[in-house]
Order: C-alpha cells, then structure tokens, then sequence
C-alpha cells in the first residue's frame, strides 16, 4: 500500500458518520456478513447516536430514528492499515503515485511491479486517469472541522442557502462534534472557507481544524476494471449521492475487491467478476440515491420549493431518501 499522507488518517476529510450494521443492512440487504466487516472496536467511536434530525430551509425539522456511531477517522484509518498490515500487507507512506503502465506503478520511492492494482485514491483518482477509466463527473467540495463544546444527541443536517446545492450537518461526539457542509458548485459561489464560516456563525460553533475534500455525487463510474486495475470507493464513484455517505459502500466494495483479487490468482475467477459482484450487492441502493439527487436538484436552487418538497416527503419519505430506497412506491 501506498499513501502520499505523512500520517494515515490525517488530515480528517470526513464526517466520520458510520450508520450502526443494522442500518447498513437495511440500506444495502444483499450483503452478507456485515457484523463481521463492522466489527468496530469501542477506542474508535466517538459518540453514538439514535436519530437524525433534517431541518427545512425554513428551520422545520423532521426527526428520524437512525442508529449511527461517530468515528474517530484518525484512528479508525490507522486501525484499517493495522489489520492489513497483520494480515501480510506493507504500508509506505508519504510516497506519491506518478503512473500506472504494464502492471507497473512509478512512485515516488521507484517502480513497484503488481499483478493487480487497486486504485483507492479518491474521486480524483490518478489510478483511473491512467487506466482510461472514468473518473466521478460531479465532486462536490465539502469542508469539515471539529467544534468544541456540548451538542444534543443526534445527527443534524440542513438544507436549503446554507449549502446550496448539498447540505450542512452537526455529527455530536462525546466531546465536541464534527461539523461541516457540502455543496454544489454550480449552485454556490461562495468559496468553501467563506460558506462554511457563515454556517459556523449560524450554529454558534468555533473549530479547531478545518479540512477540504471533494464528495463524488454523480454515482458510480461506468466501469471499475481495466486490464489488471480495479477501482474501489470514492475512486469508483461508489458514494451514496443523495447523502454523500461513503464508507460503508467503500468496505462493501473493497471487502469483494479482495475476494475476487484472491480468486484471480488463484486463477479461479476474472478479475472483471468485481464489476458484477460489487453492483449486485450496492449497485441498485446507490441507483436509488442518484435518483433522489437528481431530483432534488431540481427543487434545491429555491428554498421555498425545496422546504414545500420535504413538508410533501414527510417523515416517511424523508427517512426513504437517507436510506437510499425509491421516494415514491
């Protein structure tokens, strides 16, 4: 593995919301085996929750019930690379990819040979650039920070001019929250910094650290496989577009990776059976969350429609579209 972070899992480019195994199971019910793949140590949740509360542009809100664990990422990520590692996988740092041609990669520390390149490097993915594979049409900036003090139990997110386009949220932790917004850019001209500085004020918050980071929203590419390189996460457009949840999908996808990789050398299996494996299993949920995006998109540049259009959603339809599943029956 390689990584161009000096340190794994920092800075934080991330809400850091993780829905409990039972709603990831709700959302995505051809997986199998999620407890095993969520099994997450106690040292690395943050907070939990029980409810998501989604507040109108008019300040209406509408409360849902949503179990939901707050990460620490920072060790979340540091843990991931542990289990790796123990499992026979070595992890070099600070090293930047420059290419990928005939199974090698040029790095910055030389050339690494591979029979298999997976490429998770986000949804500006160098490793689908040079395989001439897509790369995610919409990435929306998103902008987070850790605010001190006390906040209510549960998971809040805004919608309307806050984020236009997207949405702002409050992710509580035991201490502090995790606070931040995402939005379109065709629909905000405001710089992220400058957006997010109105939010903060708006809620009262001060944070420590910020970090900027871009969500794919325009659901996956069309293919993750080209010749020996397979494409996993944000790299694949894997994200859930109406909500810009991304890990969940990310492990799911990653855990079939694996499989399938394994199954290739072993010469059991093509390294093409990821493509079909992965899109049973998420592939129709994140169709789903495309369709609730896009039709958003058509409600978000007025706030009047959009509070109207969630006041007719309801709780039940609302609770649908965070849970990826059709709006309408």
């Amino acid at each position: 593995m390689i990584d161009r972070r000096k340190e794994i899992g920092h800075p934080v480019q991330c809400g850091e919301l993780l829905p409990d195994v039972k709603e990831i199971d709700s959302i995505f019910p051809a997986t199998a085996q999620l407890n095993e793949l969520f099994d997450v140590e106690p040292s690395l949740i943050a907070g939990r929750n029980s409810t998501v509360k989604i507040v109108s542009p008019g300040g209406r809100g509408y409360m849902l019930d949503f179990a939901s664990y707050s990460l620490d990422r920072r060790k979340f990520d540091k843990h991931l690379v542990k289990l790796a590692e123990e499992a026979g996988a070595r992890l070099c740092n600070d090293v930047s990819l420059l290419s990928v041609k005939d199974g090698i990669a040029r790095t910055s520390i030389g050339d690494i040979k591979a029979k298999v390149v997976v490429g998770a490097d986000g949804p500006n993915s160098l490793t689908a650039r040079e395989a001439g594979l897509d790369r995610p049409r919409l990435r929306y900036p998103a902008i987070t920070g850790r605010a001190e003090g006390q906040f209510d139990d549960c998971v809040e997110m805004f919608f309307g001019s806050v984020a236009p386009g997207g949405y702002a949220w409050i992710i509580p932790k035991d201490t502090g929250a995790n606070v931040g917004l995402g939005f379109s850019r065709k629909s905000c001209r405001e710089r992220p910094s400058e957006a997010f500085e109105r939010f903060k004020k708006m809620i009262g918050a001060r944070t420590s650290s910020t970090s900027l980071g871009f969500v794919p929203m325009s659901g996956p590419v069309k293919s993750t496989v080209a010749e020996n390189i397979v494409l996993v996460g944000d790299a694949a457009g894997q994200a859930m577009p109406s909500n810009g949840g991304g890990i969940p999908t990310a492990m799911i996808a990653g855990r079939e990776a694996g499989r399938v990789i394994r199954g290739y050398l072993a010469k059991d299996c093509k390294l093409t059976d990821y493509e079909r494996r992965w899109r049973s299993l998420i592939g129709e949920p994140l169709k789903n969350s495309l369709r609730t995006r896009r039709l958003a998109d058509v409600f978000f540049p007025s706030n009047v429609l959009l509070g109207l259009t969630m006041a007719i959603l309801g709780t039940r339809g609302l609770d649908r579209a965070i849970r990826c599943r059709p709006l309408f029956l």
